[in-house]
Parts: structure tokens; sequence; C-alpha cells
């Protein structure tokens, strides 16, 4: 399995590099993403804003519904390789800058809300099959293991772009549901191709072949 290819197209297998870990204990039922932050997707060469999600604890901002992502698409997802931050809020929680804050976060974009808390249940094992032909998976090392697993994200685009869906994967059912145990402060997501005319693939297993996958599809709604 590659570490960083520019192109996506993983040529080495996980048993040629990858060692073995220890399984890891069952924790709590936790939040799939940290509450209340927010996250971005830019394109990779010219950071240009993609995507950006807001977060809400027990306290959100009026119009918005406790424990839930956001997610606003700030431009066209037609691009081989996407970088995730993840950045705090200026203004905490109930301040009185919160709400304008988060609603600027989301401004600009189409803008879906989904559930934030996951079970480890809830994630299947087994391949999504995207609803649109117009979805793209890209990978990225696991922050919790990333010397032996990898992740992926599927994003559902609709036939005019518009975001339909994000579906997370992993090589094993997560302990308390969770994508990262630790969200990661800035990780390179590269689209998943293959074959010599480098087609784009939505199926995990090129990714990593050898593994065990396991997805997540929340129900997506507008917001």
């Amino acid at each position: 399995m590659s570490t960083g290819s520019g192109t996506g197209e993983l040529d080495v297998k996980r048993g040629d590099l990858l060692s073995k870990e220890p399984d890891e204990p069952e924790q709590p039922d936790q939040t799939q993403i940290p509450i209340d932050s927010k996250l971005r997707f830019i394109e990779a060469l010219t950071e240009s804003p993609l995507l950006q999600v807001a977060v809400t604890g027990s306290n959100p901002p009026p119009g918005y519904a406790a424990k839930a992502e956001y997610w606003s698409r700030r431009g066209p997802l037609k691009t081989s390789a996407i970088i995730l931050e993840s950045i705090g809020f200026t203004n905490r929680s109930g301040s009185a800058g919160y709400p304008k804050e988060f609603h600027d976060w989301l401004a600009g974009g189409s803008v879906l809300a989904t559930a934030q808390e996951v079970s480890a249940q809830q994630w299947v094992q087994g391949v999504h099959q995207p609803t649109s032909p117009n979805s793209a998976l890209y990978w990225a090392v696991d922050p919790d293991a990333p010397s032996t697993r990898r992740i992926g994200l599927l994003v559902e685009l609709g036939s005019a772009g518009e975001l339909l869906n994000v579906i997370w994967y992993k090589t094993r059912q997560p302990t308390g549901g969770l994508i990262f145990q630790k969200a990661p402060s800035r990780l390179t997501f590269t689209q998943v191709v293959v074959g010599e005319m480098k087609k784009p693939s939505t199926d995990p297993y090129d990714i990593d072949a050898q593994s065990t996958w396991y997805h997540y599809r929340g129900e997506m709604r507008s917001a």
C-alpha cells in the first residue's frame, strides 16, 4: 500500500509493509466528530474551499439542532486530492459571538445536516454502492494507526454536483463508532484510481484488498 501517492493509485499490498496491531479496547458510544468544532475540506493545490462542516454540542445556536453535523458544499468536488483541516471556534458555545460565527462558517453553500452520535454497530461490514455515478472515493492514512491502516471517504454527488451524502470507511469496526479517536489537525485525502488509465474507483478494496472494510452512512437532510 502506498502512503502518499499523488495519483491515488495504490500499488503495494497491506501484507508487504504493514505490521499487525493489537486489538483496541471497547469504549462507550461517542461523537463522530468533536462537538462545538468546525472542519473544512480544501483543494490540495489551490487551497480553495470545497466543504465546510460545523458541529453542534448540547447548546447549539438558534435555528440549529443539538449534536448535529452541518455540511456546506462551497465548491465543485472535481479534484484528485483534498485536505481536511480541523479548526476550533473562536467563540465558545453559548457566547454572544457564537451564533454568527457558526452561521458564517456555513454561509455561501448548500447545507445538509446529519446526526453526530454514532455507535460501533452502525458501521456495517462491506461496500456501499453509491447512488450517483458522480461519486468519488478518497483515501488517507488512518490517524488512529498511521503505519498500519487506511481510511476512506466516499462523497456522493448528484447530477448537478450537489452533495448527497458522505460515507466513511475504516478497516475495522471503530471503537465507540468514532471515525477518529482524536481528530487530526490536517489530513490529506487522495482520490482512488485504478489501472493504466487511472479510472476512478468507489471500491475501498482498491485502497487495501487484504483488509476487511466497514462503512458508516449517515442520513443527511436539507438544513
